[in-house]
C-alpha cells in the first residue's frame, strides 16, 4: 500500500469516526425514537398528542410528530397525561417525582412511589423528564453587538454566552462576557468576565452553592481578579411569572492590578436575584443580580450589578439590552472606582 492511499484510508476512518460520534451524541436520543403518547388538552378543546420536553418560565415545551417542536402558554393548559417520569417543583420549592396521569380540569395526579398525589396547575411552576440525554438536560445562549459611533471613532463589540445543566439534584451553570471598545488614536479597552456556578438542592428552596469567577477590566486597570467561594441561596418567592431569591456565603479573592502586586483578600458575600418573564407567544424576560462583596481586611465593599432585558425575534432568536455595573469603594491610588457599559445583541438560544 503506497503512503498517499494509506493516509486517504486514514481519512476516511477519521471521517467515520467523527460521524459516528455525531450519531452517537445527537442521534440516540430515546425520547426522539419513541411513540409520542403525551396528551396535552387546552382550555379552547384543543388535544395534542406529543413529548413533553419541560415546563419552565410559564412555557411548555413539547414535541410533536407533525408539526416540530412548539411551545404552550401554561395558563393556556387544561390537564397534561404522560407514561414518563417528571421532577415536578411546585411554587412552595416542593417537588414531586412520577408520572402524570390525568385530571380534573385544572390539575394533574402524579404517581409517585408513595402513591398518587393531586397537584393544581396553577401551583407547578417546572417539569423536567428524569433521565434523557445531557443535551437534553442543557438549556444556553449565545448573543454578540456591534456599535459604531463617527464622531469619535469609536467601535465597540460586545459578546454574552451562558449555559446549564440541569439534574435531579444539581445546577450548574456557565457564563462568559466580552466587551471589547476602541477609540481612535488609543488603544483599546477590553473588559471579560467568566463564572462558573454549580447548585446542589437542599429542600424546599433552599442549595448549597459553590462559585468561581475570573476578571479582567482594562478600563479599571484590572490584570485579574480570581474569586473562588461557597454559600447558601434562599429562594424567597417563585412563581410562573418571577423568581426570588437570596444568596450569602464567603469567598476568597485575589486580585492583580497594573503594576501592582497581587492581593489575597477574604470577603463575606449577599446578593439578590430577581427574574421576571411572560410568554404569550413570545418570550419576554428581565434578569437582575446584585452581589456585595465585604472584605475581612479592610473597610471595602465591592458590587457587582447586571441587568438584561431579553425578547423573542422569531424562533429561538432574540434582542437584548444588557447593562453593568462594577463599584469599588476602596479602589488601588489614581484608579476609578466604577464601570458602568450598556449593550445591545442579537443571539440564539437553546
Amino acid at each position: 500500500m503506497t503512503p498517499s492511499s494509506h493516509e486517504r484510508h486514514r481519512a476516511s476512518a477519521i471521517r467515520c469516526a467523527v460521524v459516528a460520534a455525531i450519531l452517537l451524541v445527537f442521534g440516540t436520543d430515546p425520547a426522539a425514537a419513541q411513540t409520542k403518547t403525551d396528551i396535552i388538552e387546552l382550555r379552547n378543546g384543543d388535544r395534542i398528542t406529543c413529548e413533553i420536553r419541560k415546563l419552565e418560565r410559564g412555557k411548555l415545551t413539547v414535541k410533536t410528530d407533525g408539526i416540530g417542536t412548539i411551545a404552550i402558554e401554561w395558563d393556556d393548559v387544561e390537564r397534561v397525561t404522560s407514561k414518563a417520569s417528571y421532577d415536578v417543583e411546585l411554587m412552595t420549592g416542593a417537588r414531586v417525582f412520577g408520572s402524570l396521569e390525568r385530571g380534573d380540569a385544572d390539575t394533574v395526579v402524579v404517581s409517585t412511589s408513595s402513591g398518587p398525589e393531586r397537584l393544581t396547575l396553577a401551583t407547578i411552576v417546572r417539569i423536567s423528564p428524569v433521565g434523557g440525554t445531557i443535551w437534553g438536560r442543557m438549556d444556553g445562549s449565545v448573543d454578540a453587538g456591534f456599535s459604531f459611533t463617527q464622531a469619535n471613532v469609536q467601535t465597540q463589540w460586545s459578546f454574552n454566552a451562558d449555559v446549564s445543566y440541569r439534574s435531579r439534584r444539581w445546577l450548574s451553570s456557565l457564563s462568559a462576557d466580552s466587551l471589547l471598545t476602541e477609540l481612535e488614536d488609543s488603544e483599546g479597552q477590553l473588559r471579560n468576565t467568566l463564572s462558573l456556578q454549580t447548585k446542589r438542592f437542599l429542600g424546599a428552596r433552599w442549595s448549597a452553592l459553590g462559585f468561581a469567577q475570573f476578571q479582567q477590566n482594562e478600563e479599571l486597570s484590572l490584570d485579574l481578579r480570581a474569586v473562588i467561594g461557597g454559600g447558601a441561596e434562599r429562594v424567597l418567592a417563585q412563581s410562573n411569572r418571577t423568581v426570588l431569591a437570596a444568596v450569602a456565603g464567603v469567598a476568597m479573592t485575589n486580585e492583580r492590578y497594573a503594576d501592582i502586586e497581587s492581593e489575597m483578600i477574604a470577603e463575606a458575600v449577599a446578593g439578590m436575584t430577581w427574574q421576571w418573564f411572560t410568554f404569550d407567544g413570545r418570550s419576554t424576560t428581565l434578569d437582575n443580580s446584585v452581589l456585595s462583596f465585604f472584605s475581612m481586611n479592610r473597610a471595602r465593599v465591592r458590587l457587582e450589578v447586571n441587568s438584561s432585558f431579553k425578547s423573542d425575534i422569531v424562533g429561538d432568536l432574540y434582542w437584548s439590552i444588557n447593562v453593568f455595573e462594577s463599584y469599588n469603594n476602596d479602589p488601588p491610588v489614581d484608579q476609578k472606582s466604577s464601570d458602568f457599559g450598556v449593550s445591545a445583541t442579537v443571539g440564539w438560544s437553546f
